[in-house]
């Protein structure tokens, strides 16, 4: 098999000893896995979603604390899910690749700001590792993000744009973001995001959120579960 190297318009950015460069493992393994943070969230979100339900009825005098967790969880047995869409929860989701942010960000339902690649100096980040990447083959990814690193670092230094050194970087490399939903559509990302057919990371991202929102909203995140 030929192998053709293109030329490089600012010189030879990657000599022939860059093929057998050692890894910096500090900086490709120190994401330490998903980190998911609630920011912020609707106070008393069970009682404004019961609220909301009692007023296409005019029965608010039946509230009480038992009562609107009965009545939650009534309204996800009969799928009347349009109420839940008055509370919000706000996070903070660190330790993914850009591949899973990809997939996160297309709910459009939901709110996002992601760390962005144009502004933000990013030779530091890690390189996310996908579980089935056994030894052998972490260790060539790792060169491969190494090799990547040291190139971005070289373009930026020969005054290349972030925006446009950004470019050689792997899918893998970890970035973070902001995530705003209503409860409705935080079931919809759960359910879909939590089952086994969702790649792994996002998956960890769909529990990690719905152990976070169970403590806030039992009743009304009571019935879902991510696979395992």
């Amino acid at each position: 098999m030929r192998t053709t190297i293109l030329p490089s318009p600012i010189g030879q950015i990657l000599p022939q000893s860059l093929t057998c460069l050692k890894p910096n493992v500090a900086l490709c393994e120190k994401g330490g896995g998903v980190r998911v943070e609630l920011l912020s969230v609707t106070s008393d979100a069970e009682a404004l979603i019961a609220r909301c339900a009692r007023i296409s009825h005019r029965s608010e005098g039946k509230a009480s604390p038992e009562a609107d967790r009965e009545l939650v969880r009534k309204l996800i047995r009969w799928g009347h899910e349009s109420v839940l869409e008055f509370a919000h929860a706000v996070f903070l989701i660190e330790g993914i690749s850009r591949a899973c942010a990809n997939q996160l960000t297309r709910h459009r339902l939901a709110s996002f700001v992601q760390e962005s690649q144009r502004y933000v100096d990013v030779r530091d980040r890690a390189l996310i590792h996908p579980p089935s990447l056994k030894e052998e083959l972490w260790e060539k990814a790792l060169r491969l993000h190494e090799r990547a690193r040291l190139l971005y670092e070289e373009l930026v230094r020969e005054g290349i744009p972030k925006e446009d050194a950004r470019y050689v970087l792997p899918i893998g490399t970890e970035t973070r973001l902001v995530m705003c939903a209503n409860f409705r559509e935080l079931r919809h990302i759960i359910r879909l995001r939590g089952s086994k057919a969702a790649q792994w990371e996002i998956r960890e991202v769909a529990r990690r959120i719905l152990e976070l929102m169970r403590k806030e909203a039992p009743s009304v995140f009571y019935d879902l579960e991510v696979e395992a």
